[in-house]
């Protein structure tokens, strides 16, 4: 035990006040005249003085009470350690934490990101004097601060964010963060050593996604919020919600499936109890389905509900949510979602190649696979030959594709140079266009005509894996896919690729100036399928064939989710109820002549206008629920949900302290131990005032 503030403890003369107080401060006698007086003798008057002390219970409560608020004064704390170590001489740093969605979740009476600011206050605290300390925010509108020697700087910018500002709550991940914490370094002068402390939950988005060493050399050092020790509660989530029609049941009749997990906690046994939660579906304000399920441990559960629209709900605002009232991490109890009667994606598919045998077809397997889950993705599919495209598209002009939504040229030659651009128009308002090559695909055309939309340009088809000196060339695999895209957000485990052979592929041209994102690549880093946003579209290119020319890429098992999932995507759902779902944190471009509003799910209105290009871009999607679009023609809808893997609060392995014992100082921080004497201050004052009552009415 310790005292912050010892000198102080001179306060403690102070109780002879009560002391003298009792012995002097009786009141004087007073003189009584009555009438007998006059018949008694005068005589000398005498004086004597007492000096006891009648009321000791009092006099001992007072001196209990101001010894007691001396203590107070001067701190008493103990020592602990909290298992953090900094560097133990003078260094740059910038302390990088964590605000991401997983946060939130409440350890102790209060969330890992309050947790994660008192380490930020310990570190502060704790720094060799003359070290210059920064910081950095997972969020990309947090706190940005300049390393300096000043430490209140970085204090002052914390308590701003958390009292002002509010965090937003996003699906960001503290390696995409870490960038923007080593740019601060960069930029501080001298060589001294350079540390990056990443405060924030040890789960693999979290601590578990940096690298032990940042860019430039500097040292990333990882500061769980919460001790490895301290107990975490168990959270029930909701991750993932869809639906379809029920025809046989209704025509208007839905299905809507979703699935519940339960997260363990950090400390439970082998034999956990299975726990009963309820899960109610909600359209508009009003309860329409109730049900209970059985869950066990990161088990995932499926629930089904069954709804029938009425007459009047073309559209319909619908939420699945847990009824709960004291899971440690809420905001994943509901997701939300639009229901329609009629919400079918249409997907127009050019035949470059069509055949008589379905096997060498350019488009059967495409087509089979798109039928197998036309009950989940609502998928309608029209066929057109290229005469065809090319002849309506010279009658109607971009209204040829008024009504399309996912546009497929499969191994189509390029478009003539007055067909392009109404396929562009159309991509840019938002309809999906998919690419796939083959050998009528020449890339100099493509590059010339839709250069603009492409992921990469193309270069040239090739022949993969041939070795000098044979004749037969190897063929090339299929790495696993990369399931955080957005278009393989919603599939679990591996895609089902892995035993694809392709013989020739498209070769694309380098572009880092160019904003793509691959989904697939092949085991050589080739990509594979490259997609990419263009204004309110989105554009996807596979780089082999959906026959058997190619590749057996339509023969392997993964073939047909990565078509379904594919075209939802690049559909974006714009054409129906359902509109897209985003998750929190991702932007929504509009493609609008003129400013719109927009109606958040807080009721309130938010006003955005077009650039030059005629796009929108709305960014504050922060808030989980349903968004309405207020747009000229018709109104568009999207929900925005919580990113499932930001629940996953499983612990990572993660080493405390990755310095050398010679180079680290551990963190003691002082903890208050006054704080509960003031509540027994309280009550002897309470003791004192009843004493003094009681002593009036004797």
């Amino acid at each position: 035990m310790t005292l912050l503030a010892p000198a102080l403890l001179l306060g403690l003369l102070g109780l002879a006040i009560p002391v003298v107080a009792h012995l002097l401060g009786r009141e004087p006698p007073r003189p009584i005249r009555f009438a007998a007086m006059r018949f008694l003798t005068a005589t000398d008057r005498s004086v004597t003085q007492r000096r006891a002390i009648r009321d000791w219970p009092l006099l001992l409560i007072r001196l209990l009470l101001l010894a007691l608020l001396v203590v107070v004064l001067t701190r008493p704390s103990s020592t602990e350690q909290t298992g953090v170590a900094v560097v133990g001489e003078p260094h740059d740093a910038v302390i990088l934490l964590d605000a991401s969605r997983s946060t939130e979740l409440r350890v102790d009476g209060q969330s890992i990101l309050a947790h994660g600011v008192e380490r930020v206050e310990q570190l502060l605290e704790s720094l060799p004097s003359g070290s210059r300390v920064g910081l950095v925010t997972s969020d990309p509108d947090g706190p940005r601060e300049q390393p300096s020697a000043d430490p209140d700087v970085v204090a002052a910018a914390l308590e701003e964010w958390l009292t002002g500002r509010q965090p937003r709550a996003g699906a960001w991940t503290m390696a995409d963060a870490l960038p923007s914490a080593t740019a601060l370094l960069r930029d501080v002068d001298g060589d001294r050593p350079r540390v990056v402390y990443a405060v924030g939950d040890a789960t693999s988005r979290g601590l578990g996604s940096l690298p032990a060493a940042a860019e430039g050399g500097a040292l990333v050092v990882p500061i769980p919020a919460v001790d490895t020790e301290q107990h975490r509660p168990e959270h029930v989530a909701i991750e993932e919600v869809r639906w379809e029609p029920a025809p046989e049941l209704d025509p208007r009749a839905l299905r809507v499936q979703a699935v519940v997990r339960r997260h363990p906690p950090s400390h439970s046994g082998d034999e956990a109890p299975e726990r009963r939660v309820p899960v109610v579906l909600r359209v508009g304000s009003e309860e329409v389905a109730r049900t209970t399920v059985d869950l066990p441990f990161d088990e995932a559960v499926p629930v089904e509900f069954t709804h029938t629209l009425l007459d009047e709900q073309s559209t319909a605002a619908a939420v699945v949510a847990l009824d709960l009232t004291d899971d440690p991490m809420p905001s994943d109890d509901a997701r939300h979602l639009w229901l329609s009667a009629d919400d079918a994606i249409e997907v127009v598919i050019v035949n470059g190649d069509p055949s008589e045998l379905r096997a060498h077809d350019e488009v059967w397997f495409l087509g089979t696979a798109a039928t197998a889950d036309d009950d989940t993705q609502r998928l309608r599919l029209h066929s057109l030959a290229p005469d065809q495209l090319e002849s309506r598209v010279r009658e109607k002009g971009a209204q040829a594709f008024r009504d399309v939504d996912v546009l497929v040229l499969a191994n189509l030659r390029a478009p003539p140079p007055d067909i392009a651009p109404a396929i562009i128009e159309r991509v840019r308002d938002g309809m999906g266009l998919w690419i796939t090559v083959g050998d009528r695909v020449q890339a100099d055309a493509y590059n010339k005509r839709f250069g603009e939309l492409l992921p990469l340009r193309m270069r040239e088809a090739v022949r993969v894996g041939t070795a000098p000196g044979r004749t037969e060339a190897r063929a090339e695999g299929m790495a696993p896919a990369d399931l955080d895209h957005p278009a393989f957000r919603s599939l679990r485990g591996d895609l089902g690729l892995g035993g694809t052979r392709a013989r020739r592929i498209m070769l694309v041209e380098p572009d880092p100036q160019r904003e793509h994102a691959i989904a697939l690549s092949f085991t050589s880093g080739a990509p594979a399928l490259l997609t990419r946003e263009v204004a309110g579209g989105r554009v996807a290119l596979l780089t082999t064939t959906i026959d058997r020319d190619w590749a057996d890429l339509p023969l392997r098992p993964g073939f047909v989710p990565m078509v379904s999932s594919l075209l939802g995507y690049l559909a974006d759902r714009r054409s129906g109820a359902t509109g897209t779902e985003l998750i929190a944190g991702q932007s929504r471009p509009i493609r609008t002549e003129q400013a719109l509003t927009v109606t958040t799910p807080e009721g309130s209105q938010v006003s955005i206008a077009p650039d030059d290009d005629d796009q929108a871009v709305f960014r504050e999607t922060f808030v989980p629920g349903h968004y309405r679009v207020n747009l000229p023609d018709e109104p568009s809808v999207f929900a925005v949900v919580v990113d499932p893997s930001e629940g996953d609060t499983r612990w990572q392995e993660i080493d405390p302290t990755p310095l050398d014992d010679g180079e680290r100082r551990h963190v003691a921080v002082a903890v208050p131990r006054w704080r509960g004497l003031w509540w027994l201050i309280g009550l002897l004052l309470a003791a004192e005032a009843i004493m003094r009552w009681r002593g009036r009415r004797r």
